[in-house]
């Protein structure tokens, strides 16, 4: 026996090695990637708490001082009123006409902190103190249009807030409106004064907000603007991109976020909303905070490069120590290995080396014990495959079995030989294609296919031996897979039903004819018992006519049943339709039903029964056609290179249900038997037949003819 061819395998050393390695590497690596995300979110998470908390204080310091105005403001309500009541009283003494108004000498009653201004229903300043708002239109502020609408057409006092002004040098002012009894115009009074803009300092906005920012190292730049979208430190307005971020927060009263990935930028316009219902002017403010992401990114990379810096001198760490330990376990195994070595190649009474480790110890003894008890399971293995060969040799059924890859025979019992007459040292080690003709290949094949589909074939076949002549074996293949599900073995099991079926096809046909000639006896019993009672020669004459009818068909089911005493087997043979039919139509009782051929004669190969076929047919017709049974027929048509015999009758049919039970064995009272002979007759040569009637209108057999099975005579 030839040693296996050696294979380059990598060894234990290395194998443990590499997996203690790549061991090492996944841990740090799974470390060193669970460190930088949970560092990479935590970043994230505190710069964004961090922006959170940053702009909750610049709300809260901006409405803190907003309370603070707001108390100043209020001190200032008195004396404002009071002034637009000598504004009224200027405005009554010129007749209701602004234009005769003396302002500048209410103004100078007043002191040079006020200004005073007229605004007709258009919204529109039409005189005032302070030329540089002369002229202002304040429908361009439609939320304050309404505001003042609203107060010319009502009555009283209505104070405003400290808020800086539109135009000119956009100095705080605290505002009062007053409406004219004529409603026609609002009467307007200004304040300013030094102590609003030492106020100013003492809240000043950006001082605050730059106090609050500072703690928050992600800050790059913040710049605050009014409810009228201009910068509040110098009341310019910002170029068109931002003053669009900025309308979208003042028209939506909500918080934006606008990002710049290319820059590492986020700017965030918050929105503090501080406007009051009963005031007209609104001081919420916008703040523009930008946010540098760069930072949060810097210290990402810094995190990165300390991780991999860990990361190199624990894998040259790890690795050291991985070499050690592979050392130290594979010597031993290594010399176990080499004895074990020799022991495979047949030295079973070769013994495992002394080794130092307990662990290993164990492992010698356990082998040296494993070698002793494979050698008594060898020999036991050896005596029980010899015993089980013999039995299946001696079984009486045929069993073989080809190997799933190649097909080549591995076995072929005593029996096999017998029923095949081929010796088992011409099938061992050859395939189907080295022992049969190609015709048998391609039937071995496609049952072969067939089992390994179903998993089981079971089917009878004929064949021919030299000594014995034709034979009919029943056959079982079984496909044999491994637990892959690929296919191992095919096996094999037949057993030769020669005599079997010639008995049974023998006892049946008898049974049939037994049949008949009792139901003959029947009618004829039946027949006298009513001639009895008939009293005209006439009369008489009729049943003892039908009386020997039945009789005359009583001898041919005799005469049948004696020819098939007489033969020797059935077997198939070529012979003429048109005989066996009319031979058929001689067997029957008498009837009135019209029976005819309409074809060319032919030859079939079929049978020796194939009249027994038509009377079965026929007497089938007769006695389930009904009343309505006036015609039997025979006629041919084509099918593509086969012949299709079809008979017909124009009695009941069959229910659609039944087309098939018909042909099994029992069914049905009296031709359930019959029928199902038919389909074995037939089948002999390979030749089928199907129900394909119309319920109700008569029943229609049709009977395939294979190719090479039929021949015309003329």
């Amino acid at each position: 026996m030839k040693d296996p061819p050696v294979r380059r395998m990598r060894s234990l050393f290395i194998s443990l090695l590499l997996s203690m390695i790549i061991l090492i590497v996944c841990i740090v690596g799974f470390i060193s990637i669970n460190s930088y995300v949970y560092s990479k979110n935590n970043f994230e998470r505190e710069s964004t708490l961090l922006q959170v908390q940053t702009e909750q204080n610049i709300i809260e310091a901006m409405r803190l001082e907003e309370i603070t105005w707001n108390i100043y403001d209020e001190t200032l309500n008195s004396q404002m009123k009071d002034g637009l009541t000598s504004v009224l009283l200027e405005y009554n003494r010129t007749g209701g006409d602004p234009r005769k108004m003396d302002l500048t000498k209410v103004k100078n009653s007043l002191g040079k902190n006020y200004d005073i201004y007229v605004i007709n229903g258009s919204g529109v300043i039409i005189s005032t103190t302070y030329l540089p708002e002369l002229g202002m239109d304040f429908r361009q502020v439609p939320y304050f249009y309404d505001y003042l609408t609203k107060i010319r057409m009502s009555e009283g006092f209505f104070p405003d807030r400290i808020v800086r002004e539109k135009l000119g040098a956009g100095q705080l002012r605290k505002f009062a409106y007053m409406p004219t009894p004529d409603h026609l115009y609002i009467l307007e009074l200004g304040f300013s004064s030094p102590t609003l803009d030492t106020l100013n300092e003492q809240l000043d906005d950006k001082n605050n907000i730059q106090k609050i920012v500072s703690v928050n190292p992600y800050v790059e730049e913040f710049t605050i603007f009014n409810s009228m979208g201009r910068r509040l430190d110098n009341n310019s307005l910002p170029d068109k991109t931002t003053q669009g971020y900025i309308n979208e927060v003042l028209k939506n009263r909500e918080t934006i976020e606008v990002r710049d990935p290319g820059h590492q930028r986020t700017t965030t316009y918050l929105m503090v909303n501080l406007k009051v219902d009963k005031y007209g002017s609104d001081p919420s403010r916008v703040v523009a905070i930008t946010y540098n992401l760069q930072l949060i990114r810097d210290d990402l990379n810094r995190l990165i490069f300390n991780l991999f810096v860990t990361v190199i001198a624990a894998l040259i760490i790890g690795c050291v120590l991985a070499y050690e330990i592979s050392r130290r376990i594979t010597g031993p195994i290594q010399k176990i290995v080499a004895d074990v070595n020799i022991i495979a190649h047949g030295d079973l009474d070769h013994r495992i080396g002394p080794t130092q480790s307990s662990e290993f110890v164990v492992l010698e003894n356990s082998t040296n014990i494993m070698v002793d008890s494979l050698k008594k399971a060898l020999q036991q293995v050896k005596d029980e495959e010899k015993l089980r060969m013999e039995i299946i040799d001696q079984l009486p059924v045929a069993v073989f079995m080809k190997t799933g890859k190649d097909g080549r025979y591995l076995f072929w019992n005593k029996a096999s030989e017998r029923i095949f007459e081929i010796q088992a040292s011409e099938v061992i080690g050859k395939s189907d294609r080295d022992l049969f003709s190609k015709d048998w290949v391609s039937v071995i094949e496609q049952e072969d296919l067939i089992a390994i589909r179903d998993h089981i074939l079971i089917s009878n076949k004929k064949i021919s031996n030299k000594s014995q002549g034709q034979r009919i074996i029943h056959i079982v293949i079984v496909p044999i897979f491994n637990s892959e599900n690929t296919l191992q073995y095919i096996l094999g099991i037949a057993e030769d039903m020669t005599d079997e079926t010639r008995n049974l096809k023998r006892e049946l046909l008898f049974s049939l004819t037994r049949r008949d000639i009792l139901d003959q006896l029947l009618v004829i019993v039946s027949y006298l018992e009513r001639a009895q009672l008939k009293a005209t020669h006439e009369e008489m004459q009729i049943f003892f006519d039908k009386t020997i009818e039945s009789i005359e068909s009583i001898r041919k089911q005799m005469a049948f049943g004696k020819s098939l005493q007489d033969m020797e087997g059935i077997s198939p043979t070529w012979q003429l339709v048109q005989r066996s039919w009319y031979d058929a139509i001689k067997l029957l009782p008498a009837h009135t039903v019209d029976i005819g051929m309409e074809m060319a004669d032919i030859e079939l190969y079929a049978d020796t029964l194939l009249s027994r076929v038509f009377y079965n047919l026929m007497i089938n017709s007769l006695h389930h056609g009904g009343h309505q049974l006036t015609k039997i027929r025979l006629y041919t048509k084509k099918s593509a290179e086969s012949l299709i015999l079809v008979y017909e009758d124009n009695g009941t049919g069959i229910p659609l249900h039944k087309k098939e039970k018909i042909f099994e064995f029992g069914y049905g009272k009296d031709a359930g038997l019959g029928l199902f002979l038919v389909r074995e007759i037939l089948g002999n040569t390979g030749i089928t037949i199907t129900e394909t009637g119309e319920p109700g209108k008569g029943v229609r057999f049709e009977i395939l003819i294979p190719k090479g099975k039929f021949r015309f005579t003329a």
